[in-house]
């Protein structure tokens, strides 16, 4: 039977054999891994940063580090050692670049293995069968990654491979300890990615799978025998296992999940229990119209539909209007963050354009006054957080402002005759300071005029305060006031007037207008299901919006025997 109907065949016959997975846990994100004697998870605490374990019999979690309230300092990915009596886990320290640290569960004190500012992201994946070694992948400052294996007890790195900026999404060893498996992209612009084994007695790689489309997400089985990886073959993704003997390729690639959806796996038991996240939920942006002045809706909202898969969020228009750009989910997953693009629609011909702008991560878009160009927050592909100009014809990207190693979440900026961005309490002009909120404050969600005359941007302390402050300069006017974190968004009325608040309220967000000379604000009666604010176009008539929610979750799927 030639191949490619056999790989139409096998989906149907592995639907009906392959055991139900479960759900055990609505987490908080996807960073961890279970101990291999299936007891615990690990996991990042998302309110104070610090490595988590959770029991997962009983659903009890605790923290393995203590952060101080306040600090930037957080934990990353991590996993557990052979024993389920440690786990390794990337830090991002004072310095602003990550380590790799290993904290016991006894509640012992944690030990830094690995740091080095050059090498600035790490992430371990596995440690090896004997213990003594920890498989991590390190992000250079030269734009370079590298599988390296780090001593469990701290020493010097051994690099195996150094790699472009196209990285290997999942290594793992075998459990024999002779070989590791990772995927790989063949070019920068490439959709296909392969399964490759390594020796590493000799560093020879082997193809494993190499069959087009997208080959990822390698986890060596417990039985040593076969490989568990992700596909999206046939158009949908499932969960494969392709047969290794002697770090090569047996037969043909079986699925055992047709349609699994879009898992991120976290790992395999010493029972063969496979656990895994998926991202549930989906959102789309929607388009309505409405009257500003008396604030409502004038017709149902309508989903936008690009003609490319993918989720969309956080529209933003063109200052004239002729143009909505909106992030849009793309590729295969990936751990941290998802993989984003730019999606452009054009009203007036309906037209939908894609651009893939050379980064790692995209947080937010805004325009520049004349349209030209797109300020792009997010981070480039060694981890750099900043702001980035993009065209938004052709993808060329290039950085403004730049950390030289910091988290993946891009800072806040907007164009007002020169770049304006936030970091943490302070409100810069380039690189000079033009604000800063007295501690613990931290500013957030700033945005520019129609006029390009003010910004506005909440600073969250013991109270959320709106604050509108001229492009020109002098001292910031408080328009507003509410409980922490009660703001969730903030939009101008095309006149320059007024700021539209949006409001986290429960069951249906709250949209509020302040007008920027004072006064009580004004609630409006508009109601809508939506996540985040609105996004005006520029004649006050239509609004773009998000709708919709992702949901982190921990599935577990029994393997079955060989």
């Amino acid at each position: 039977m030639g191949g490619w109907a056999y790989f139409a065949l096998v989906p149907l016959l592995a639907a009906a054999d392959s055991p139900a997975p479960r759900r055990v846990w609505a987490a908080a994100n996807l960073l961890g891994a279970p101990s291999p004697d299936g007891r615990y998870l690990s996991y990042v605490d998302s309110q104070t940063g610090d490595l988590g374990v959770r029991e997962l019999a009983t659903g009890a979690s605790r923290r393995l580090t203590s952060n101080p309230a306040g600090s930037a300092e957080f934990a990353y990915f991590s996993v557990f050692s052979r024993d389920s009596r440690s786990v390794a886990y990337a830090w991002f320290n004072q310095e602003r670049f990550y380590d790799l640290r290993i904290a016991p569960l006894d509640g012992g004190a944690p030990r830094v293995l690995f740091r080095n500012e050059e090498a600035g992201f790490v992430q371990p994946t596995a440690f090896s069968p004997d213990g003594r070694h920890i498989l991590t992948m390190l992000f250079r400052k030269d734009n370079t990654s590298q599988i390296a294996l780090i001593p469990a007890g701290g020493g010097p790195p051994r690099v195996l491979k150094s790699l472009s900026w196209v990285y290997p999404r999942k290594m793992d060893f075998s459990p024999d300890g002779r070989f590791l498996v990772f995927d790989e992209s063949g070019r920068e612009d490439s959709p296909i990615s392969s399964l490759y084994v390594m020796s590493l007695e000799d560093n020879r790689e082997t193809l494993l799978v190499g069959e087009p489309g997208n080959n990822v997400f390698p986890v060596w089985a417990p039985d040593g025998g076969r490989v568990l990886f992700a596909s999206d073959r046939g158009g949908r993704w499932g969960l494969w296992s392709v047969a290794v003997k002697n770090g090569r390729p047996g037969v043909a690639p079986v699925c055992l999940r047709p349609d699994a959806g879009r898992l991120l796996p976290l790992g395999v038991t010493r029972q063969g229990t496979y656990y895994y996240g998926l991202r549930s939920g989906s959102t789309a942006v929607h388009l309505a119209r409405l009257d500003l002045a008396s604030g409502r809706l004038l017709e149902e909202p309508a989903a936008l539909r690009p003609p490319f898969a993918g989720d969309t969020r956080a529209p933003e228009w063109s200052p004239d209007g002729r143009r909505l750009a909106m992030l849009i989910r793309v590729g295969a997953e990936n751990f941290g963050l998802e993989s984003r693009a730019v999606a452009l629609w054009l009203p007036e011909t309906n037209e939908w354009r894609l651009v893939s702008p050379k980064l790692a991560w995209l947080e937010r878009l805004r325009w520049s006054p004349d349209g030209r160009s797109l300020l792009v927050s997010g981070s480039d592909r060694s981890a750099r957080r900043g702001l980035f100009q993009v065209d938004p014809e052709s993808g060329d990207t290039t950085p403004l402002v730049r950390e030289t190693a910091s988290t993946y979440r891009g800072l806040e900026g907007v164009w007002a005759g020169d770049l304006f961005h936030l970091r943490d309490a302070t409100l810069l002009r380039r690189d000079e300071p033009v604000f800063t909120a007295p501690p613990p404050a931290r500013l957030r969600e700033l945005t520019v005029s129609p006029d390009g005359r003010w910004l506005a941007f909440v600073s969250t302390s013991e109270k959320d305060a709106l604050l509108a402050i001229p492009v020109e300069g002098g001292e910031p006017r408080q328009l507003a006031s509410v409980e922490p974190d009660g703001i969730s968004a903030l939009d101008w009325t095309p006149d320059s007037g007024s700021l539209l608040v949006s409001t986290p309220t429960r069951p249906t967000p709250g949209l509020w207008r302040v007008s920027l000379e004072g006064g009580k604000p004004e609630r409006l009666p508009v109601a809508l299901d939506r996540q985040g604010g609105l996004r005006l176009h520029p004649d006050g008539r239509r609004a773009a919006f998000t709708r919709g929610s992702i949901q982190p979750e921990v599935w577990v799927l029994d393997l079955p025997p060989r």
